[in-house]
């Protein structure tokens, strides 16, 4: 704990800085320039004096013919600066908090849908765009089908990698268009950025066209806590890719994480660019977690030719529907659906039923 300075010694920090300026005073008194300001601040609020905010003097010891005024800092005290980086601890804390598991009220009645789109690439001359927009117009003209993004939004090619844009029929400039015709319009549940995205750092700029269609869009992962009208609640778990990886099976880290981290109702993600899933159940509690992995709408990719990798690709998007009418432990509470078209013929049938 600092020990507290006497008046004596504020008096006297006051006369050092009068006689000599601030420079030659805090050398005198051996303490640092911001404690010699502290203490004039404090001799000024303590004796209600307000001391010369530059002093003209002649230092004794150096100099007799001239005096040199004391120069502003060139920067903010070290004192503003703690506060400044207190804020921003207590900024980021309370964003760290809020975003482990996001509280989402649902406000339709019965069974809704969720259209997750594999990674994207909109940009990329492999990509399906004719699949890519057909999903688009299901999750815009569906009742109760809401849209999602598991990232890579765009091949964003940056740094060494910018070469690459002269292999791809698509610019830079035409990707943003397409990344904000693909976004706009769409009923975004979640939105989370992968490596490609990531690219960009700070400077993302799909972080500020999901802004403005009003899209919640985190980085590489999302915890979502559907709070539906009749009391259910279902949690959904997406990252663009989850820890582990295994040769054998193809949802290994949605299972490690489920098995060793959190029970969720749905754990799902991408980046791998190939299909899964797999059920497991909780012996204590009876839910039951839904692991998928969802392919890419980039169908063709000279990488994964060159590198050999086995095509495990099912559908570009996946289907998960959500009856809130059973119970969390019933095994068709969420189904899964490779199939949108499928999927939504599910859904009305769901909706409709609990109308009649």
């Amino acid at each position: 704990m600092q020990k507290p300075v006497s008046d004596a010694d504020l008096k006297k920090t006051a006369e050092a800085f009068l006689e000599l300026g601030a420079t030659q005073a805090s050398i005198k008194l051996r303490i640092s320039n911001n404690a010699l300001h502290n203490r004039l601040r404090r001799y000024e609020e303590q004796f209600g004096v307000i001391l010369p905010k530059q002093t003209k003097f002649r230092n004794k010891n150096r100099h007799p013919e001239f005096s040199v005024p004391d120069l502003p800092e060139d920067d903010i005290p070290v004192e503003e600066l703690l506060k400044h980086r207190k804020r921003q601890f207590a900024q980021k804390a309370a964003h760290e908090q809020a975003r482990k598991l996001i509280p989402v009220e649902v406000h339709l009645e019965g069974a809704i849908a969720i259209l997750h789109h594999g990674d994207p690439h909109v940009d990329d001359d492999g990509t399906d765009v004719v699949a890519l927009e057909r999903n688009r117009e299901l999750c815009i003209k569906t009742e109760g089908l809401f849209s999602a993004n598991v990232g890579d939004l765009t091949n964003n090619w940056v740094g060494r990698l910018a070469k690459l844009y002269g292999d791809q029929g698509t610019s830079a400039k035409h990707a943003w268009a397409l990344a904000e015709w693909f976004i706009s319009e769409q009923p975004w549940l979640y939105m989370i950025s992968g490596n490609h995205d990531a690219w960009s750092g700070e400077g993302d700029p799909i972080k500020w066209i999901a802004r403005q269609a009003r899209a919640l869009y985190q980085s590489s992962e999302v915890r979502l806590d559907l709070r539906f009208p009749n009391g259910r609640s279902v949690r959904v778990n997406a990252r663009h890719d989850f820890a582990g990886h295994s040769q054998y099976n193809p949802v290994h880290g949605q299972t490690k994480a489920t098995l060793f981290g959190v029970r969720d109702h749905l754990a799902i993600a991408g980046h791998r660019h190939t299909s899964g899933y797999g059920v497991l159940k909780d012996p204590q509690t009876g839910i039951i977690s839904h692991l998928v992995q969802v392919a890419s709408y980039k169908l063709y990719d000279r990488y994964a030719r060159d590198r050999g990798f086995r095509d495990m690709h099912l559908s570009p998007c996946v289907v998960t529907t959500i009856n809130p009418d059973l119970p969390e432990e019933h095994p068709d509470m969420i189904k899964i659906w490779w199939s949108p078209e499928a999927g939504i013929d599910y859904l009305k049938h769901l909706r409709k039923k609990r109308r009649s």
